[in-house]
Formats: C-alpha cells, sequence, structure tokens
C-alpha cells in the first residue's frame, strides 16, 4: 500500500484576495508565475490544463483536473492529475486546495494544501510549491 502525505504552506502576499485570486484562476495571469500554459475553466466542475516545460531538465509536464470548490477571493480547491513526460514517466493524483484569508493590513494570507501526495513525490512537490509561492508573492505585489 503506497502511503501518502499533506503538503501545507502558508505564506503572506502583499496584495489583496481579490489581485491574488484572480492569479490563481485566470489564465492569462497563472502563466506569469505557475505554468507555461495555460487554460481554466474557473467554476466548480469546470476543468483546467496547465503546461510546463524545463529545458535545462529535458522535462514536460501536464496537469489536468477538475475544480472542486471555488468560493471568489476566499478559496480554491482542483483535482490535481500530474504526468510527466520524459525518461521516467510518472503520474500521481492529488488535490490543491488554496486558502485566502484576509487580515486587517490589506495583505492577503494564503495556504496551500496538497492533500494525497504520494511518499516518493512529496519531496519534489514540497520544493515546487516553495518555489511557485515566491514567484506568487512576486507576481501579485506588482
Amino acid at each position: 500500500m503506497e502511503t501518502t502525505e499533506e503538503i501545507r504552506k502558508t505564506i503572506v502576499v502583499d496584495a489583496p484576495p481579490k489581485i491574488v485570486f484572480k492569479a490563481l484562476t485566470d489564465e492569462k495571469e497563472l502563466v506569469h508565475w505557475m505554468p507555461q500554459a495555460a487554460k481554466i475553466d474557473a467554476r466548480v466542475g469546470g476543468e483546467y490544463e496547465f503546461r510546463y516545460h524545463w529545458a535545462d531538465r529535458n522535462l514536460d509536464t501536464v496537469l489536468r483536473g477538475k475544480i472542486l470548490e471555488l468560493e471568489p477571493n476566499r478559496r480554491l480547491a482542483y483535482t490535481w492529475d500530474s504526468q510527466t513526460v520524459d525518461r521516467n514517466p510518472r503520474i500521481f493524483s492529488s488535490i490543491v486546495t488554496w486558502l485566502l484569508d484576509s487580515p486587517p493590513d490589506g495583505k492577503t494570507r494564503v495556504t496551500l494544501i496538497q492533500s494525497n501526495v504520494a511518499k516518493q513525490f512529496s519531496k519534489d512537490a514540497d520544493s515546487g510549491w516553495n518555489y511557485f509561492l515566491g514567484r506568487l508573492a512576486n507576481y501579485c505585489k506588482r
């Protein structure tokens, strides 16, 4: 039986929740900080596809999934079905949840939870989220 883990990260973004939520749900915004190409139907039941290419690692990844929860400026959850296309193809599924909280200072506390991560992928997923959360914070404070 494969064991799974949960990844949980929290950052504070120097932008209001409306800006952060748009960066999470608008395909024109997403490509500035996460995937190189994005399609998203931002509604419960809607589907998305994110494409990544890392030339230096000769690695291509496609993420597809469905929106499970969407509460504007507060919450977003979707299935995360990842498939790499390289020498050692890897496939895994999990759920990604974004929680946005607005402290009184006008910033946004962003909590990312990726649940049901297969243990063998948790280290890569953890470092990947560190990278992308930093990019999200930088992009939103524009």
